[in-house]
């Protein structure tokens, strides 16, 4: 009887470890979503390479800043990350941490930056198992040819650890050569579900 009672409880402890475990799938990770506020921090302004600490860890910064202006249009509080037009290399919004439990989702908010004169601009999702070594492409590319921010959901399945980027596409100068749409683009709150 003693055996019988202590293995029902071995069985009831797993299900529950089990039961918990996958609990935890779909959930927001810990101080996500990142709405990239910067205002206990000293940056450098002006498109470039870059690093700056948020509430979720270090993000590199490639042809990408930091703003507040209207045009910046943040979703919510009074910044924006924005990726600069015109570009002929790739330009990144990236993590340069791993989240332990992979990715089930994500969610960011984007929108073309305000101003009247400029043109959509064309940005995709990667991610990286290897600590940023090598990154793939997840979902399709996305335009943003609207002013106001919207959402664009990835749906992934992901074992961790896993980090990610948003690589806003080389496609040219667009003052140049009045065929290329290469706008800047406006991105805020980045959130990242756990797998």
């Amino acid at each position: 009887m003693k055996n019988l009672r202590s293995f029902l409880l071995a069985v009831l402890f797993i299900s529950l470890g089990s039961a918990n475990t996958k609990a935890q799938k779909g959930v927001l990770y810990a101080k996500f979503p990142e709405s990239f506020e910067v205002t206990d921090q000293v940056f450098e302004p002006g498109y470039g390479k870059k690093s700056l600490v948020f509430p979720t860890g270090k993000w590199w910064f490639y042809g990408a800043l930091v703003d507040t202006t209207g045009n910046d249009r943040a979703s919510s509080g009074k910044y924006a990350v924005r990726i600069n037009k015109n570009n002929t290399k790739p330009c990144y919004l990236q993590m340069n941490f791993d989240l332990k439990n992979g990715a089930s989702k994500v969610v960011v908010w984007y929108s073309s930056y305000g101003a009247k004169a400029d043109k959509p601009a064309t940005f995709r999702l990667e991610y990286s198992t290897d600590a940023g070594k090598t990154w793939t492409q997840t979902g399709d590319d996305i335009v943003a040819k609207i002013k106001n921010k919207q959402g664009a959901t990835f749906i992934t399945d992901i074992a961790g650890p896993v980090r990610f980027r948003i690589h806003k596409l080389a496609l040219g100068n667009g003052d140049e050569d009045p065929n290329i749409a290469n706008g800047r683009l406006s991105i805020d709150d980045f959130a990242v579900y756990q797998n």
